[in-house]
């Protein structure tokens, strides 16, 4: 009797034990890896699980050689509908009108109130002077300038970012412009979104992003087909997947020719909404 009892008590066990693992699994398996939706120039859709980041995908039309979503998709961003409804965080490399807007911005943030937009402190200013931003809690703001050179780690709703002090590239647009790049840490990937930054040696060597692990790199598309970018990309950031974006909205076809060519492996996004996920 004592023999069934016991034989009973480990059944039990195991039962509960292959219940309890099977259980545990959805959550595992949602949050292993990473989804990226392209919008267009620099602009994706970071998610895993019922996480979601945003990453310069607030813009509006800037001029003729900058794409921008459909109608549709703006509206669904501005409006915080499936699937740009709940996102958690919010990031911009700069307050550029290609990458940028106060209006799209205040509009989302109003319609979700889930999210924080971190940023630097030029980009914060220009979304809480528009008016319909007024009224959005100071709370949901982080201003986070960073200098050139340093670092800087935050965690907010749940998902770790680095923020990178690493300056636009050359030229008078560049002047007095604070600019950020981003390490996001989200379904156990690292994500590197680089903005427009000006890449050098003495720019990224501070940064070590060779032994940081960056599982894909998010390069402007011009970084990856010049020879220095690719010596740079091999030196100093070594990712596991490199990703072109902000191509011309003429140029998708050569440009992903070229960036293969470039850089075998590398693949580029060029449509709206195109997915991937690592």
């Amino acid at each position: 009797m004592r023999t069934h009892t016991r034989f009973g008590a480990l059944l039990l066990s195991v039962f509960l034990a292959i219940g309890h693992a099977a259980a545990q699994t959805p959550a595992t398996a949602t949050s292993d890896g990473v989804t990226i939706t392209f919008l267009a120039n620099e602009g994706v859709m970071l998610s895993s699980g019922s996480k979601k980041v945003l990453i310069d995908g607030l813009f509006l039309k800037y001029g003729p050689e900058f794409p921008i979503p459909a109608d549709s998709t703006q509206q669904a961003l501005q409006r915080a509908r499936p699937p740009f409804d709940n996102v958690d965080l919010i990031l911009a490399t700069h307050r550029h009108g290609d990458h940028f807007h106060p209006v799209p911005v205040a509009a989302h943030l109003r319609a979700n109130p889930r999210a924080t937009f971190l940023t630097s402190q030029q980009v914060i200013d220009s979304v809480r002077g528009h008016a319909p931003a007024r009224d959005i809690p100071a709370s949901r703001f982080m201003a986070r300038t960073t200098k050139p050179g340093t670092r800087r780690r935050e965690v907010v709703n749940g998902i770790t970012v680095e923020l990178l002090g690493i300056p636009h590239g050359g030229g008078w647009r560049s002047r007095g412009l604070e600019h950020l790049a981003y390490v996001v840490e989200l379904g156990g990937r690292r994500v590197l979104h680089v903005g427009d930054a000006n890449l050098s040696d003495d720019v990224l060597s501070p940064f070590r992003l060779d032994t940081a692990r960056i599982d894909v790199a998010l390069l402007p598309a011009w970084v990856i087909t010049s020879d220095d970018g690719r010596r740079l990309i091999e030196r100093w950031i070594r990712p596991k997947q490199v990703v072109a974006i902000h191509v011309s909205e003429d140029g998708g076809d050569r440009a992903s020719r070229d960036v293969q060519a470039a850089f075998p492996g590398a693949m580029t996004f060029t449509r709206s909404l195109d997915t991937r996920r690592w």
